[in-house]
Protein backbone atom coordinates (compact mmCIF):
# COMPACT_ATOMS: atom_id res chain seq x y z
CA UNK A 1 0.00 0.00 0.00
CA UNK A 2 1.07 3.22 -1.00
CA UNK A 3 1.65 5.41 2.50
CA UNK A 4 1.85 8.56 0.87
CA UNK A 5 -0.90 11.29 1.37
CA UNK A 6 -2.14 13.19 -1.12
CA UNK A 7 -2.93 16.79 -1.75
CA UNK A 8 -5.87 17.96 0.86
CA UNK A 9 -8.93 18.30 -1.50
CA UNK A 10 -10.27 21.61 -0.09
CA UNK A 11 -13.43 21.77 -2.42
CA UNK A 12 -14.14 18.37 -0.44
CA UNK A 13 -13.17 19.70 3.06
CA UNK A 14 -14.54 23.24 2.22
CA UNK A 15 -18.29 21.24 1.73
CA UNK A 16 -17.68 19.36 4.55
CA UNK A 17 -17.23 22.25 7.03
CA UNK A 18 -19.77 24.11 5.19
CA UNK A 19 -22.65 21.51 5.05
CA UNK A 20 -24.94 21.63 8.26
CA UNK A 21 -24.70 18.96 11.24
CA UNK A 22 -26.22 20.18 14.58
CA UNK A 23 -26.41 17.11 17.24
CA UNK A 24 -28.98 15.02 16.31
CA UNK A 25 -29.52 16.75 13.12
CA UNK A 26 -26.63 14.85 10.99
CA UNK A 27 -28.37 14.48 8.26
CA UNK A 28 -27.32 16.25 5.88
CA UNK A 29 -23.91 16.07 6.64
CA UNK A 30 -23.83 12.75 6.59
CA UNK A 31 -25.31 12.19 3.12
CA UNK A 32 -22.86 14.08 2.06
CA UNK A 33 -19.79 11.82 3.87
CA UNK A 34 -21.66 9.10 1.95
CA UNK A 35 -21.50 10.16 -1.28
CA UNK A 36 -17.84 10.32 -0.68
CA UNK A 37 -17.19 6.71 0.10
CA UNK A 38 -16.44 4.70 -2.73
CA UNK A 39 -16.93 0.90 -3.18
CA UNK A 40 -16.25 -1.61 -2.33
CA UNK A 41 -16.48 -0.44 0.58
CA UNK A 42 -20.24 -1.24 2.38
CA UNK A 43 -22.10 1.71 4.21
CA UNK A 44 -25.30 1.39 6.58
CA UNK A 45 -26.43 3.83 9.33
CA UNK A 46 -27.86 2.98 12.68
CA UNK A 47 -31.56 4.23 14.49
CA UNK A 48 -29.03 6.92 16.05
CA UNK A 49 -27.87 8.49 12.51
CA UNK A 50 -24.16 7.29 13.12
CA UNK A 51 -22.63 6.41 9.79
CA UNK A 52 -20.65 3.17 9.06
CA UNK A 53 -18.38 2.17 6.80
CA UNK A 54 -17.53 -1.22 6.35
CA UNK A 55 -14.16 -2.68 3.99
CA UNK A 56 -14.41 -6.46 4.77
CA UNK A 57 -10.88 -8.30 5.77
CA UNK A 58 -8.95 -10.40 6.97
CA UNK A 59 -7.59 -9.92 10.91
CA UNK A 60 -8.68 -7.81 13.70
CA UNK A 61 -11.72 -5.73 13.42
CA UNK A 62 -10.35 -2.31 13.56
CA UNK A 63 -12.26 0.88 13.60
CA UNK A 64 -11.43 4.52 13.22
CA UNK A 65 -13.82 7.38 14.19
CA UNK A 66 -14.38 10.95 13.84
CA UNK A 67 -17.32 12.99 15.04
CA UNK A 68 -19.42 14.30 12.16
CA UNK A 69 -22.05 17.06 14.31
CA UNK A 70 -21.19 20.73 15.40
CA UNK A 71 -22.22 23.06 17.94
CA UNK A 72 -24.59 25.96 17.51
CA UNK A 73 -27.51 26.96 18.50
CA UNK A 74 -31.87 25.85 19.05
CA UNK A 75 -34.49 28.74 18.65
CA UNK A 76 -36.23 28.66 22.03
CA UNK A 77 -38.53 31.53 21.13
CA UNK A 78 -39.98 34.02 19.18
CA UNK A 79 -40.56 37.29 20.50
CA UNK A 80 -42.86 39.28 19.79
CA UNK A 81 -40.95 42.24 18.40
CA UNK A 82 -39.55 39.02 15.90
CA UNK A 83 -36.01 38.39 17.09
CA UNK A 84 -34.74 34.48 18.28
CA UNK A 85 -34.01 33.96 21.45
CA UNK A 86 -31.93 30.68 21.53
CA UNK A 87 -30.41 27.48 23.40
CA UNK A 88 -27.04 26.37 22.57
CA UNK A 89 -26.42 23.38 21.20
CA UNK A 90 -23.27 22.13 21.98
CA UNK A 91 -20.40 24.27 23.61
CA UNK A 92 -20.92 27.20 21.10
CA UNK A 93 -18.62 30.38 22.25
CA UNK A 94 -20.68 33.07 23.35
CA UNK A 95 -18.44 35.60 23.34
CA UNK A 96 -17.68 35.15 19.63
CA UNK A 97 -21.39 35.49 18.50
CA UNK A 98 -22.38 39.26 19.15
CA UNK A 99 -22.00 40.71 15.47
CA UNK A 100 -21.61 37.59 13.77
CA UNK A 101 -23.78 36.35 10.76
CA UNK A 102 -25.65 32.73 11.18
CA UNK A 103 -27.49 30.47 8.75
CA UNK A 104 -30.76 29.39 10.60
CA UNK A 105 -32.20 25.98 9.63
CA UNK A 106 -35.58 25.85 8.58
CA UNK A 107 -37.52 23.40 6.78
CA UNK A 108 -34.40 22.31 4.96
CA UNK A 109 -33.33 25.80 3.88
CA UNK A 110 -30.87 28.32 4.88
CA UNK A 111 -32.86 31.65 6.38
CA UNK A 112 -29.56 34.53 6.87
CA UNK A 113 -29.77 35.53 10.81
CA UNK A 114 -27.49 37.42 12.22
CA UNK A 115 -26.55 38.39 16.52
CA UNK A 116 -27.88 41.88 17.59
CA UNK A 117 -25.08 43.90 19.66
CA UNK A 118 -25.61 47.69 21.22
CA UNK A 119 -24.40 50.36 18.70
CA UNK A 120 -20.57 50.56 19.90
CA UNK A 121 -21.30 54.06 21.53
CA UNK A 122 -23.38 52.04 24.10
CA UNK A 123 -21.70 49.07 24.32
CA UNK A 124 -21.43 47.89 28.37
CA UNK A 125 -17.95 46.86 29.59
CA UNK A 126 -19.36 43.55 31.46
CA UNK A 127 -19.21 40.45 29.11
CA UNK A 128 -22.61 39.06 27.45
CA UNK A 129 -24.43 36.25 28.55
CA UNK A 130 -26.55 33.74 26.62
CA UNK A 131 -30.02 34.81 28.28
CA UNK A 132 -28.72 38.38 26.34
CA UNK A 133 -28.56 37.22 23.42
CA UNK A 134 -30.82 37.82 20.41
CA UNK A 135 -31.14 36.98 16.53
CA UNK A 136 -32.22 39.37 13.90
CA UNK A 137 -33.64 37.75 11.06
CA UNK A 138 -34.95 40.96 9.42
CA UNK A 139 -38.41 40.80 10.54
CA UNK A 140 -40.43 43.52 12.45
CA UNK A 141 -42.61 41.12 14.53
CA UNK A 142 -43.22 37.85 16.01
CA UNK A 143 -45.81 37.24 12.85
CA UNK A 144 -43.36 38.03 10.07
CA UNK A 145 -40.86 35.88 11.40
CA UNK A 146 -43.60 33.05 11.67
CA UNK A 147 -44.69 33.74 8.22
CA UNK A 148 -41.11 33.69 7.30
CA UNK A 149 -41.16 29.85 8.31
CA UNK A 150 -38.83 30.49 11.45
CA UNK A 151 -40.48 27.99 14.17
CA UNK A 152 -39.26 27.15 17.74
CA UNK A 153 -36.81 23.90 17.81
CA UNK A 154 -34.87 25.25 14.49
CA UNK A 155 -31.27 25.65 14.27
CA UNK A 156 -28.56 27.58 13.71
CA UNK A 157 -25.21 27.50 12.48
CA UNK A 158 -22.16 30.04 11.98
CA UNK A 159 -22.18 31.43 8.32
CA UNK A 160 -18.24 31.39 7.54
CA UNK A 161 -16.80 30.06 4.44
CA UNK A 162 -13.50 28.42 4.46
CA UNK A 163 -10.71 30.71 3.95
CA UNK A 164 -6.98 29.55 2.98
CA UNK A 165 -4.30 31.13 3.68
CA UNK A 166 -0.99 31.14 1.24
CA UNK A 167 1.32 29.10 3.86
CA UNK A 168 -1.84 26.26 4.11
CA UNK A 169 -3.55 27.13 7.15
CA UNK A 170 -7.61 27.31 6.87
CA UNK A 171 -10.40 29.11 8.79
CA UNK A 172 -13.58 28.44 8.89
CA UNK A 173 -16.54 26.98 11.52
CA UNK A 174 -16.40 23.16 12.17
CA UNK A 175 -12.91 22.28 11.51
CA UNK A 176 -14.26 20.45 15.10
CA UNK A 177 -14.85 17.55 13.54
CA UNK A 178 -14.92 18.01 9.84
CA UNK A 179 -10.97 17.64 9.29
CA UNK A 180 -11.88 13.88 11.42
CA UNK A 181 -14.36 13.26 8.64
CA UNK A 182 -12.15 14.44 6.12
CA UNK A 183 -9.50 12.11 7.35
CA UNK A 184 -11.43 9.28 7.56
CA UNK A 185 -13.07 10.31 3.63
CA UNK A 186 -9.23 10.03 2.62
CA UNK A 187 -8.79 6.92 3.97
CA UNK A 188 -11.83 5.10 2.60
CA UNK A 189 -10.34 6.50 -0.78
CA UNK A 190 -7.08 6.14 -0.33
CA UNK A 191 -7.08 2.08 1.38
CA UNK A 192 -8.53 -0.54 -1.14
CA UNK A 193 -9.39 -4.40 -0.38
CA UNK A 194 -6.35 -6.56 0.92
CA UNK A 195 -4.24 -3.86 1.11
CA UNK A 196 -4.32 -3.77 4.50
CA UNK A 197 -4.64 -6.64 7.15
CA UNK A 198 -7.62 -5.82 8.69
CA UNK A 199 -11.39 -5.90 9.05
CA UNK A 200 -11.74 -2.20 8.92
CA UNK A 201 -14.63 -0.19 9.87
CA UNK A 202 -14.93 3.69 9.79
CA UNK A 203 -17.55 5.70 11.74
CA UNK A 204 -19.13 8.67 11.38
CA UNK A 205 -20.56 9.78 15.40
CA UNK A 206 -23.37 11.95 15.74
CA UNK A 207 -24.34 13.69 19.03
CA UNK A 208 -20.82 13.88 20.35
CA UNK A 209 -20.99 18.33 21.04
CA UNK A 210 -23.67 17.23 23.48
CA UNK A 211 -22.69 13.28 24.79
CA UNK A 212 -19.93 11.28 25.21
CA UNK A 213 -22.40 7.89 24.87
CA UNK A 214 -23.29 8.41 21.17
CA UNK A 215 -20.68 6.03 20.04
CA UNK A 216 -21.91 3.31 22.22
CA UNK A 217 -23.89 1.73 19.45
CA UNK A 218 -21.77 1.77 16.80
CA UNK A 219 -19.33 -0.43 19.53
CA UNK A 220 -21.95 -2.97 20.40
CA UNK A 221 -22.44 -3.38 16.08
CA UNK A 222 -19.03 -3.30 15.35
CA UNK A 223 -17.06 -5.12 18.61
CA UNK A 224 -13.98 -3.86 17.33
CA UNK A 225 -10.36 -5.16 19.24
CA UNK A 226 -8.82 -1.91 18.53
CA UNK A 227 -10.58 1.73 18.22
CA UNK A 228 -8.66 5.04 17.09
CA UNK A 229 -10.47 8.37 17.79
CA UNK A 230 -9.77 11.19 15.62
CA UNK A 231 -10.75 14.68 16.82
CA UNK A 232 -9.55 18.53 17.13
CA UNK A 233 -7.68 19.63 20.46
CA UNK A 234 -6.49 23.07 21.32
CA UNK A 235 -3.80 24.69 20.05
CA UNK A 236 -2.11 26.37 23.02
CA UNK A 237 0.02 29.33 20.72
CA UNK A 238 -2.19 32.18 20.55
CA UNK A 239 -1.45 35.33 23.14
CA UNK A 240 -4.47 34.22 24.97
CA UNK A 241 -3.62 31.03 25.75
CA UNK A 242 0.18 30.42 25.61
CA UNK A 243 1.72 27.47 26.58
CA UNK A 244 -1.16 27.41 29.23
CA UNK A 245 -1.38 23.93 29.42
CA UNK A 246 0.54 21.71 26.71
CA UNK A 247 3.13 22.97 24.03
CA UNK A 248 0.65 21.94 21.37
CA UNK A 249 1.20 24.44 18.02
CA UNK A 250 -0.49 23.91 14.27
CA UNK A 251 1.78 23.01 11.97
CA UNK A 252 3.69 21.28 14.16
CA UNK A 253 1.80 17.86 12.79
CA UNK A 254 -0.99 15.95 14.69
CA UNK A 255 -1.10 14.97 18.46
CA UNK A 256 -1.33 11.46 20.48
CA UNK A 257 -2.87 12.21 23.15
CA UNK A 258 -2.31 10.76 26.92
CA UNK A 259 -5.10 12.10 28.68
CA UNK A 260 -7.72 14.93 28.63
CA UNK A 261 -10.65 15.17 31.16
CA UNK A 262 -13.59 17.44 31.57
CA UNK A 263 -13.47 18.11 35.47
CA UNK A 264 -16.24 17.18 37.62
CA UNK A 265 -18.22 15.41 35.24
CA UNK A 266 -16.69 12.25 35.30
CA UNK A 267 -14.91 12.55 31.62
CA UNK A 268 -11.62 11.33 31.70
CA UNK A 269 -10.17 9.45 28.77
CA UNK A 270 -6.33 7.51 28.95
CA UNK A 271 -5.61 5.42 25.95
CA UNK A 272 -3.92 2.04 26.20
CA UNK A 273 -0.53 2.49 26.72
CA UNK A 274 0.66 0.37 24.34
CA UNK A 275 -1.27 1.04 21.61
CA UNK A 276 -0.17 4.39 22.07
CA UNK A 277 3.12 4.09 22.31
CA UNK A 278 2.80 1.96 19.08
CA UNK A 279 1.66 4.53 17.14
CA UNK A 280 4.56 7.18 18.54
CA UNK A 281 7.01 4.54 17.85
CA UNK A 282 5.41 4.36 13.93
CA UNK A 283 5.75 8.02 13.36
CA UNK A 284 9.08 8.05 14.58
CA UNK A 285 10.02 5.73 12.44
CA UNK A 286 8.79 6.96 9.54
CA UNK A 287 9.99 10.43 10.63
CA UNK A 288 5.85 12.10 10.69
CA UNK A 289 6.23 14.99 13.12
CA UNK A 290 4.31 13.93 16.13
CA UNK A 291 3.13 16.20 19.09
CA UNK A 292 1.97 14.79 22.54
CA UNK A 293 -1.49 16.03 24.16
CA UNK A 294 -2.52 16.10 27.93
CA UNK A 295 -5.64 18.32 28.02
CA UNK A 296 -8.36 19.16 30.41
CA UNK A 297 -11.45 21.09 29.35
CA UNK A 298 -12.52 18.85 26.59
CA UNK A 299 -12.99 15.53 25.79
CA UNK A 300 -14.01 13.07 22.61
CA UNK A 301 -16.45 10.40 21.32
CA UNK A 302 -14.30 7.87 22.42
CA UNK A 303 -14.51 8.74 26.06
CA UNK A 304 -16.75 5.59 27.22
CA UNK A 305 -15.09 2.98 24.55
CA UNK A 306 -12.42 1.60 26.15
CA UNK A 307 -14.85 0.17 28.86
CA UNK A 308 -17.61 -0.86 26.31
CA UNK A 309 -18.08 -4.43 25.66
CA UNK A 310 -15.35 -6.71 27.19
CA UNK A 311 -12.71 -3.90 27.27
CA UNK A 312 -11.61 -2.48 24.22
CA UNK A 313 -7.67 -1.29 23.36
CA UNK A 314 -8.13 2.16 22.28
CA UNK A 315 -6.12 5.38 20.95
CA UNK A 316 -6.43 9.00 20.09
CA UNK A 317 -5.09 11.37 17.57
CA UNK A 318 -5.72 15.13 17.29
CA UNK A 319 -5.24 17.71 14.75
CA UNK A 320 -4.35 21.27 16.83
CA UNK A 321 -7.01 23.64 15.79
CA UNK A 322 -7.09 27.53 17.23
CA UNK A 323 -10.17 29.09 18.32
CA UNK A 324 -12.64 26.31 18.75
CA UNK A 325 -16.12 26.27 18.60
CA UNK A 326 -16.09 29.80 17.03
CA UNK A 327 -16.74 31.25 13.14
CA UNK A 328 -12.46 31.28 13.05
CA UNK A 329 -11.37 27.70 13.38
CA UNK A 330 -7.81 27.68 12.33
CA UNK A 331 -5.69 24.71 11.51
CA UNK A 332 -3.00 23.73 9.51
CA UNK A 333 -3.58 21.15 6.06
CA UNK A 334 0.65 19.97 6.36
CA UNK A 335 -0.99 18.35 10.17
CA UNK A 336 -3.65 16.55 8.46
CA UNK A 337 -1.47 15.01 5.61
CA UNK A 338 0.87 13.61 8.22
CA UNK A 339 -2.38 12.42 10.14
CA UNK A 340 -3.33 10.49 6.71
CA UNK A 341 0.29 9.19 6.27
CA UNK A 342 0.48 7.90 9.79
CA UNK A 343 -2.96 6.34 9.62
CA UNK A 344 -1.77 4.65 6.56
CA UNK A 345 1.12 3.51 8.41
CA UNK A 346 0.03 2.27 11.53
CA UNK A 347 -2.65 0.28 8.84
CA UNK A 348 0.22 -1.62 6.50
CA UNK A 349 1.13 -3.66 9.47
CA UNK A 350 -1.19 -5.64 12.12
CA UNK A 351 -1.15 -5.05 15.34
CA UNK A 352 -0.48 -7.43 18.11
CA UNK A 353 -0.43 -5.47 21.56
Amino acid sequence: MNTKSPEVNLELLASLCKTPGLPGREEEISFLIRQNIPSPWQTQQDALGNLIAHLPGKGNRLLILAHMDEVGLIVRRITPEGFLLVERLGGMHITALPGNRLCLWSNGRCVPAWVGLPPQHLAAESPIALKDIYIDVGAASGKETREMGIQIGDGLTWDSPLVRTDNDWVCTKALDDRLGCYILIALANLVTKNSVPYDLYLAFVVQEETSTHSALPIIRSVNPDYALGIDGTLAFDSPDVFHQQTEIQIGNGPAIKWMDAIRGKSATYLPDGKLAKHIQKTAQQQNIPLQTEIVSGLTTALNLIPFSQQGIKTAALSIPIRYHHSPVETACLSDVQHLIKLLLCVLSQPLNL
